[in-house]
């Protein structure tokens, strides 16, 4: 694929080369298919845009593709059979040999929709009675492991960003799940070990207390030096990382000796709480400014007449990158002033996969 120099997005027919002009601030709709000159996708290649009239012109019926959403996953590209039902397109379909002879629209460029997915339902979870439980229940629902997890993975795919370059999608997710954000976690989490051990019932061997913790006796004297300062030791690895790849190494190495398979009672941290709703909430107010015609909310602290929405929304980043909390409080700000009915979007998704 070419791709551009700056974030302009330009659309080209896949056999003639044919570029078509979207205008900057003009989103193109057809058949849930959104492109804009400001989506910083490059120079892409599509049999279905703007200019439909000509894409027939060359040769290409598009008229039986279009796209869906799948919820957790990428956009399914579907296709009309004779009788009516849609089904997907394989890689051996004409107009998908086109596709990729020439280049593919990364994923990475459409703002994580898997996230979008996940937010939407932590907002509409029910508990065991029909009641919503709410967001912050939600994730805490998920465990305490689950934040080691999605940190560590959020972690390795920022070492890949790093790596090949893609400082733009780096620096958006670093924004939340950094550094000093593992520093902490590990830090809490050594107060919880600490507790809990020291919580445990005692035995004696030959008079001299000791408690057993993770499969390992410590006397109780012992539990510092034994089994805490070693995790310490893991956090100072943390600290001194130089580059994406070696913090996610150091983490790795923390995760895996810091006893989780005992820490089933221990409590999330309440700043990886704030930074995946952050995330969350950037990742949702992306999608819903690029693709699903909404706006910026109205009544907050960063709203101008006349300035770009995705402006507004970066200076609200910027300012609540410590308190997540809040982006996410202007995503429901958002998504209540633009009339988004969250359970409408789940069910329309859910039908377009179960007709896929």
């Amino acid at each position: 694929m070419a791709t551009n120099n700056n974030n302009e997005t330009k659309v080209k027919c896949p056999v003639c080369g044919t570029e078509f002009a979207i205008g900057k601030h003009e989103h193109n709709v057809k058949n849930a298919t959104v492109i804009g000159a400001d989506s910083g996708l490059g120079t892409i290649y599509l049999p279905v845009s703007k200019r439909g009239e000509a894409l027939q012109q060359a040769g290409i019926d598009t008229s039986k593709y279009f796209s869906i959403n799948v919820p957790g996953g990428e956009p399914m590209v579907m296709k009309k059979t004779d009788d009516g039902k849609a089904v997907p397109v394989s890689s051996d379909d004409p107009i998908v040999k086109m596709i990729l002879g020439k280049g593919t629209v990364p994923n990475r460029k459409l703002f994580r929709r898997w996230v979008m997915s996940q937010v939407f339902h932590g907002l509409t979870a029910k508990d065991y009675h029909g009641n919503k439980m709410g967001f912050t229940q939600w994730l805490t629902n998920h465990g305490y492991k689950y934040q080691w997890t999605m940190l560590l993975e959020e972690l390795r795919v920022q070492a890949r960003l790093y790596k090949n370059g893609d400082m733009e999608n780096f620096n958006a997710r670093n924004r939340w799940f950094d550094k000093a954000l593992a520093i902490t976690m590990a830090g809490k989490h050594i107060e919880q070990v600490r507790e809990d051990a020291k919580s445990r019932p005692t035995h004696k061997c030959k008079g001299v207390p000791y408690v057993e913790y993770d499969s390992v006796n410590y006397f109780v004297s012992d539990i510092e030096k034994k089994l805490i300062t070693p995790l310490w030791g893991y956090i100072r690895a943390i600290e001194i990382a130089v580059n994406p790849q070696k913090l996610y190494e150091a983490v790795w190495h923390f995760v895996r000796n810091a006893h989780l398979c005992v820490a089933g009672t221990f409590k999330q941290c309440q700043e990886w709480k704030d930074a995946y709703k952050g995330m969350g909430a950037y990742a949702v107010m992306q999608n819903l400014l690029r693709f699903h015609g909404c706006t910026f909310p109205k009544d907050n602290d960063f709203w101008q007449r006349h300035r770009d929405d995705l402006d507004m929304l970066e200076l609200a980043a910027k300012t609540y990158e410590d308190e997540g909390w809040r982006l996410f409080g202007l995503m429901k700000q958002m998504i209540e002033e633009n009339g988004i009915d969250i359970e409408g979007k789940m069910a329309e998704w859910a039908r377009a996969k179960n007709n896929a």
